[in-house]
């Protein structure tokens, strides 16, 4: 009914792209703080799910229809962006994580009326850009170094 079609309509609205953020931790313990890198104008996260080939073919009937079997591989999850830099205190947390020895730091990433993955994420790259005409871009890489959690919102 009328209910049902409101229901779905409610729980399949588009969504803006801006309120997609990706936060990066303070480092502090043993509670957290996240803030949020604004200056990203170009977000996406992408989570990645490795198979391992295990086809063989039929012992009985070797020249049959041979189907591919897999076996769960290495997942992980990237995420990157873009943007104005605005030389703010979470962008100073990101150079110096970017900087450590070992480059790792928390982040969370939500998706707006979705949820929110979290984890701790290398830095693998960090670049600045500007031209001439124009604001400090920089651009972010990142890849999970251990689990990652989704909370439903």
């Amino acid at each position: 009914g009328l209910g049902q079609a409101l229901y779905m309509e409610a729980i399949m609205a588009k969504q803006l792209g801006r309120a997609l953020l990706v936060k990066i931790g303070d480092g502090a313990t043993p509670t957290e703080a996240f803030a949020n890198l604004c200056g990203l104008n170009s977000k996406a996260i992408t989570i990645n799910n490795s198979l391992i080939d295990v086809t063989t073919p039929d012992c009985t009937t070797p020249s049959g229809a041979l189907w591919t079997e897999s076996l769960n591989g290495v997942k992980n999850v990237t995420i990157s962006g873009d943007g104005y830099f605005e030389d703010s205190v979470t962008e100073l947390r990101m150079n110096t994580v970017a900087m450590l020895a070992d480059p790792k730091g928390n982040f969370t990433v939500t998706v707006p009326a979705f949820g929110t993955y979290a984890g701790s994420f290398y830095i693998e790259s960090l670049e600045f850009g500007g031209e001439t005409e124009g604001g400090v871009t920089y651009s972010l890489s990142l890849a999970s170094t251990g689990a990652v959690t989704f909370t439903a919102i």
